[in-house]
């Protein structure tokens, strides 16, 4: 990129996503930035179909029931304020008026989730926060609280013996449908300031020490990509994030982008992505200049 910061770090590669790898992702909103990179580079990917999550307990739930192909039933619904059936689940896209639809929708994930888990490559799983929300009534651990009070919530900080405990369940139960599957994690670098900056630190904190414990395990196929430490210590510079100070913005998913490539892609599958930004690029000045000779028609 032509840009030179305070710190660069090495990161030891391991070149597992070849041209014609199949990815599946799942975890936080980082996950759908990295997951369209990889579209647009020309590689099959299956994105969140849960919707955007940001737990590990709520991401194993996830995982676990697609393994077992555990659809939803319309009484898993609730109602949220705004008159939207929702699943505590799954992130807000998976909602709607008419319960059957927002049912049909969830299933339909679950089970193309299924097929695709099953004959994937690859998994990158990208952990967001160690926080999670139970909802005090159902006595029911949430992956999203749909706007409902927070009086029906408390709020706890996982425990790195129960992260280390729900990773590793997640790990069992892709190995139970893809035991050749090859899974990279990650912690995502968007900042939950909304939970204080100590506590932000705390959650991310208990998430790398979970991280560190699963992956001292001799498995070949378990990979960790450090895309929480590249934004946080070699960029270090909210110059690198959205006006909210949360969420990266563009300069810095491009950089991270650079990095996940050099570390985790082949020279061929390197060789594609290139390709396929050349392609991107000219067909849109081509589109550029479709428009600017329209408006001077």
């Amino acid at each position: 990129m032509g840009v030179s910061f305070s710190i660069n770090f090495p990161i030891e590669p391991f070149k597992i996503i070849r041209e014609n790898s199949e990815i599946f992702l799942m975890g936080s909103c980082f996950t759908e930035h990295i997951g369209t990179k990889l579209n647009n580079a020309g590689f099959k990917t299956f994105v969140n179909p849960f919707g955007i999550l940001f737990n590990p307990v709520s991401i194993t739930n996830a995982i676990k029931r697609i393994v077992n192909k555990q659809v939803y039933s319309i009484g898993e619904l609730i109602k949220n304020q705004e008159g939207r059936y929702c699943s505590f689940d799954h992130h807000g896209f998976f909602s709607n008026i008419d319960k059957d639809k927002t049912i049909d929708e969830i299933n339909v994930a679950l089970l193309e989730a299924h097929e695709n888990l099953k004959k994937t490559e690859c998994i990158i799983i990208t952990l967001g926060s160690a926080w999670i929300y139970r909802h005090i009534g159902l006595n029911k651990l949430v992956a999203n609280c749909h706007k409902l009070p927070n009086t029906e919530f408390e709020k706890q900080l996982l425990s790195v013996d129960k992260l280390v405990d729900s990773i590793k369940e997640a790990i069992v139960h892709i190995r139970t449908i893809n035991p050749n599957s090859k899974i990279i994690f990650t912690i995502s670098p968007v900042k939950h300031l909304r939970d204080g900056i100590v506590e932000n630190q705390q959650s991310k904190a208990s998430l790398i020490m979970a991280l560190g414990e699963c992956l001292k395990a001799k498995d070949e196929n378990l990979y960790y990509f450090p895309a929480y430490e590249i934004v946080t210590d070699e960029l270090r510079d909210y110059r690198f994030f959205e006006a909210d100070h949360c969420h990266p913005n563009q300069l810095a998913i491009d950089y991270v982008w650079e990095r996940f490539t050099e570390t985790c892609f082949s020279p061929k599958a390197i060789e594609k992505a290139l390709d396929a930004e050349k392609l991107n690029k000219a067909l849109a000045h081509k589109t550029l200049h479709n428009v600017e000779l329209n408006e001077n028609l």
